[in-house]
Parts: structure tokens; C-alpha cells; sequence
């Protein structure tokens, strides 16, 4: 809870950064899902609800850029807490606060989308799939959250965005054009490759992005 209560204190600066990253993410998911009014329901989710477009050049920059402008190293937390330890606590909170003030305004927008454009039947008869695909897509944006994190650790902040926006980028590019993409697989036709391919091996590499993070947080001189 101090971890909490240090942080939030910490973000009194950065608190409008995160008000206008929301505003920006509930009226991309909302006008993504209300401009489409005819598409094949086989498409849907794809176009509407998961835009790889919007994803790729909205949601996943966005939430490298809260990151990396709130995450500090301070030395003082260091000395106070008796140990390297305490970063990966605060790390912990901030990927949590992007991926809360990044994916429910998002969600908000888009099922806001959805309702006023009349595509809530549509939505009811493949709401178990769409909750699972979210649950892939929190999972990827996390991964992709975590490998910044690690080349800001081992780098610095413009190093860290660049290659994360590569790998995100190359992800998409495998994606549009067919191919397996680990990050994007959220949106592959068959729903069964995601439940018992994809998601095993996204959450083993978040395993191992989170055991190489930490073994760097500890091994840093910082």
C-alpha cells in the first residue's frame, strides 16, 4: 500500500497526461466501432471491435509513452527500502495504471460504439469469444509493456520506445499479411488456435519477459 500511496502521490504532475491519453483512447475505440455499419459477421470483430489499425498506431504507442514518462528509477526508494526490490513493486503498479487507464476507456469507447450503431446483437451471440480475445489482447499489450521495460533498463527511454514500437510494428506486418504474429493473434479467424496455441506460448514469453526483468532490476548498478 506504501507502494501505491508513493506512486499516486508521484503522478500528481503526469495525472493530465493520463486524463487526455483516456479521452483520446475512448473516442478512438468509439468512433472505430461507430463508423462501421456494414460487415460480414464473420469480419466483425476484426473490423470493429479488435481494429489492428488502431491498435497498432493508437492503443500500444499510447501505452509505451504513459510508461516510459511515469516509470523513474529514484535512488532514494533504493536507499529507504534496503534493496533493489522496490522497483519491481513500483514497476508492477505502473504497468497495472496504463493497462487501467489505457484498456477500459478503449473498451468504454468501443461498446459505446457498438450500442448507438446497433450492433449489440451481433455482440451477444459471440461474447464469450470477444471476452477471451480481450483477455489475449491484455496479455499482449502487457508483453509488449514488459519489453519496453526491459530495453529502458538496459538502455534509455527513446532506445526503449523505438524497439518497442519495432517489435510492435513487425508484429502487425506478420499479422496483415497472414502470417502468425504472437501479438496480434487476438484477431486470427480460428478460435480455437488462440485457445490452445496462442495463449500458451504468450504466456510462457510474459513469463520470461517478467524473469529477465527483474534478473535485470537486481543485477543493475544502478
Amino acid at each position: 500500500m506504501k507502494v501505491i500511496k508513493q506512486q499516486w502521490l508521484l503522478d500528481t504532475a503526469v495525472h493530465k497526461w493520463y486524463l487526455l491519453t483516456a479521452t483520446l483512447l475512448f473516442f478512438g475505440g468509439c468512433s472505430n466501432t461507430f463508423l462501421i455499419t456494414n460487415t460480414q459477421q464473420s469480419l466483425w470483430l476484426e473490423q470493429a471491435l479488435f481494429s489492428r489499425f488502431l491498435i497498432f498506431s493508437l492503443l500500444i504507442p499510447s501505452q509505451m509513452l504513459l510508461l516510459l514518462s511515469t516509470f523513474r528509477i529514484r535512488f532514494q526508494d533504493i536507499y529507504i527500502a534496503g534493496g533493489r526490490w522496490i522497483i519491481w513493486k513500483q514497476l508492477k503498479y505502473r504497468l497495472i495504471e496504463i493497462l487501467f487507464f489505457s484498456l477500459l476507456p478503449w473498451a468504454y469507447g468501443s461498446l459505446t460504439g457498438m450500442l448507438v450503431n446497433g450492433w449489440r446483437p451481433t455482440l451477444g451471440t459471440i461474447a464469450i469469444e470477444a471476452l477471451i480475445r480481450c483477455l489475449y489482447l491484455i496479455l499482449s499489450c502487457l508483453a509488449l509493456l514488459l519489453l519496453t521495460s526491459f530495453c529502458f533498463l538496459i538502455s534509455n527511454r527513446i532506445t526503449a520506445f523505438l524497439m518497442g514500437f519495432v517489435v510492435n510494428s513487425f508484429s502487425f506486418f506478420l499479422n496483415v499479411n497472414h502470417h502468425v504474429s504472437l501479438f496480434y493473434d487476438f484477431v486470427v479467424p480460428k478460435f480455437g488456435t488462440i485457445l490452445f496455441s496462442c495463449f500458451p506460448i504468450m504466456l510462457g514469453l510474459l513469463l520470461f519477459l517478467i524473469v529477465i526483468v527483474q534478473q535485470e532490476i537486481s543485477r543493475k548498478d544502478l
